[in-house]
């Protein structure tokens, strides 16, 4: 009965699998990324992170590779400013010439102030993984003061990012919905259910009603789809909710011993 038991799980996971396939971000085209190089983050143990449905394990090192962030070499986001508005900044540079700019999706409000603490510029030769070796720009690219006012965007995005991750919270990023950012306390519980659940949902709408019922709203269908395509990761998830239990409870422990301290 196990062995039958099993064969049917190992089915369903190869059928979700194959009827979700991961979506892609925008690519950074290489010439951004020779050109406005990098910066990244201090590693953080905090936090969770998913992306299309797959959770990455901490640390985590946020990065901005020209346009776009990553995790982990993992990019999470599409352009944040698309290439040709910092080409347009350029003297002599021909508006009409460009493509026709994509509808902006709406942009959460990030720090203006750059943590320069957890910043280390990254040299242009070292590109994620995950990325093609960046190529020369065909003109040389010349970072004036409009270009610099967009790079602060990019890079104020990276730094809000990085403090929401320290400040232990989930975020689940997709190239399809709105990026879901879920507070400490709420991640906490959203962990305690999540593992078990994505192991005996049969779908990703059966994984949505679960969640719906147990409160978790925020978690929307396409979502709950992709942690379905990622099933196999729910083992990974109960490893790392038992970590954040010891974790607590050794703090825990360390604050009765601070208080008894004469």
């Amino acid at each position: 009965m196990d062995n039958i038991r099993t064969m049917l799980f190992c089915g369903l996971l190869l059928a979700a699998l194959a009827g979700v396939a991961a979506p892609s971000f925008e690519k950074v085209p290489d010439e951004a990324r020779t050109a406005l190089r990098g910066t990244r983050g201090r590693p953080t143990s905090t936090g969770l992170v998913f992306v299309n449905g797959h959770y990455l394990k901490p640390p985590y090192v946020l990065a901005r590779y020209g346009t776009a962030i990553f995790v982990n070499n993992v990019q999470v986001t599409d352009q944040v400013v698309p290439w040709r508005s910092f080409l347009a900044t350029q003297s002599g540079a021909t508006p009409a010439a460009a493509p026709a700019p994509a509808p902006a999706a709406p942009a959460k409000k990030a720090s203006a102030i750059d943590d320069l603490f957890d910043d280390a510029p990254a040299p242009a030769a070292k590109a994620p993984e995950a990325v093609a070796p960046a190529a020369g720009p065909s003109e040389k690219f010349e970072m004036n003061e409009k270009a610099k006012a967009l790079l602060k965007r990019i890079n104020d995005q990276r730094t809000a990012l990085n403090r929401r991750l320290r400040n232990g919270e989930t975020c689940f990023f997709g190239k399809d919905y709105a990026r879901v950012d879920v507070p400490q306390r709420l991640g906490r519980d959203l962990i305690g259910v999540l593992p078990e659940a994505m192991r005996d949902a049969s779908d990703g709408a059966d994984l949505h009603n679960r969640m719906r019922a147990r409160g978790f709203v925020f978690l929307n269908a396409q979502l709950c789809a992709e942690l379905i395509a990622n099933r196999a990761d729910y083992t990974e998830l109960v490893e790392r909710r038992k970590k954040l239990k010891e974790e607590e409870d050794l703090q825990k422990m360390l604050n009765s011993r601070q208080r008894i301290t004469p």
